[in-house]
Parts: structure tokens; C-alpha cells; sequence
């Protein structure tokens, strides 16, 4: 990932934040020159270095998962920039981002009771975070009948990331003067929700 010192994050800590904020994937994969792509939710553990996540087994990307290299790719909050916002005036459109790159090899996590767990973090977490909580309860996987289990557990394929190279790239308009940092984080604080989090993200300014 093309990344200018200005927009190089090395906190292993924040990347891994933004992977819990974001949660879904574009995952990569070379085989035959070409590149085979799926898009799934995953987990990712700091303190072990690692990501986890599943894929049907009909999807044949699956078939390439053990032992083979991967890279994951985690997209944080996006906005267009305008150059009405800058104080010059021979200024171009550009656009403010963040994102994780994630490579490395993967296992496949074959034990039953993994395979559960890991069934049970995806669903835990993303359940906790729903916007129709205030009156109700989050679903748990106990809610299945062991055969709707076991039938789930075989038609997916568990597998575990070694983050082996870790690449974090925030473009948050920190090459900008303070003044112009600012204005472009307050006029997107004015737009939308991806608009709000990118400007959220721009905080603090720069010094």
C-alpha cells in the first residue's frame, strides 16, 4: 500500500481498533496469477497477532485457505475532500481515508468446539452492537438445536491469520496547515454519518 510518511500509522493497537470498529473484510488470495476475493466479517485479536473468520465451504476460495498466504484488507470510514475547503485557491479534490492491510498465512481451525467459538465470538460481538437492543436481547448461539449446529459447522470453513506484515494507513489531512485541517474537519462534521467519522477521526489536529 502506497503510504507517504505523513499517513503512516505504526500503533499496532489503533489498527486493530479499527478492525474491531469496521469488522468486515475484503480478503485476497493468489492462485494461477490471479487474485480470488471474498468479503466476510472478522475478528481480530491483538494480543495474539491474529485474525479470525469463516467462509462456506461452497465458496471456492475456501479450498485455498490452509496453509497459504493471504492478505486482509479492513476499510475505516471514507470522505471526498473539496478544495473550497483549503484557504488556497489552487487546490485540487482529494479524498480522506483510513485503512488496515493485514498479510499473512492461515490455519484452518478444524476442532469442533473452535469452530464454536469462533461461531460465538462473530456473533457475540456483532450482536452486542445492534441498533435495536434498548428493549430486547442479543441472539446466542445457544438458540440452535445441536444438529442446526453441526449442519453450520460443516458448511463453513474456520480458519486463523498469523499477522505476519501490518500495514495502517490513515490519509486524515495531516500534510495540510492546521487552519486547513480544521476547516475540512468541520465541514465534514456537517455531512453524514461516514462524513462525522472521518471528521472524528481527524481529531486532534496536527501541531
Amino acid at each position: 500500500m502506497y503510504t507517504p510518511a505523513s499517513f503512516r500509522n505504526d500503533d499496532k493497537a489503533a489498527a486493530f481498533e479499527l478492525i474491531s470498529a469496521y469488522g468486515f473484510a475484503t480478503l485476497i488470495t493468489v492462485e494461477a496469477g490471479g487474485a480470488v476475493v471474498s468479503h466476510l466479517p472478522m475478528i481480530g485479536d491483538a494480543a495474539k497477532g491474529v485474525l479470525r473468520g469463516h467462509l462456506a465451504r461452497a465458496n471456492p476460495h475456501s479450498a485455498l485457505i490452509a496453509g497459504r498466504r493471504h492478505l486482509a484488507l479492513f476499510e475505516g470510514a471514507n470522505a471526498y475532500v473539496s478544495p473550497d475547503w483549503y484557504a488556497g485557491t489552487q487546490e485540487v479534490p482529494t479524498w480522506n481515508y483510513s485503512a488496515v492491510h493485514i498479510e499473512g498465512a492461515a490455519n484452518i481451525i478444524a476442532d469442533p468446539a473452535g469452530v464454536d467459538a469462533l461461531l460465538a465470538e462473530l456473533s457475540d460481538f456483532h450482536e452486542s452492537r445492534r441498533h435495536d437492543l434498548e428493549g430486547g436481547k442479543i441472539w446466542k448461539m445457544e438458540k440452535l438445536t445441536s444438529e442446526t449446529l453441526r449442519k453450520m459447522r460443516a458448511a463453513i470453513v474456520a480458519f486463523e491469520i498469523r499477522v505476519e506484515r501490518l500495514e495502517f494507513k490513515a490519509k486524515l489531512s495531516q500534510n495540510r496547515t492546521a487552519v486547513d485541517h480544521q476547516t475540512v474537519a468541520e465541514k465534514l462534521a456537517s455531512g453524514n454519518e461516514g462524513q462525522r467519522a472521518v471528521a472524528a477521526a481527524m481529531r486532534p489536529a496536527p501541531k
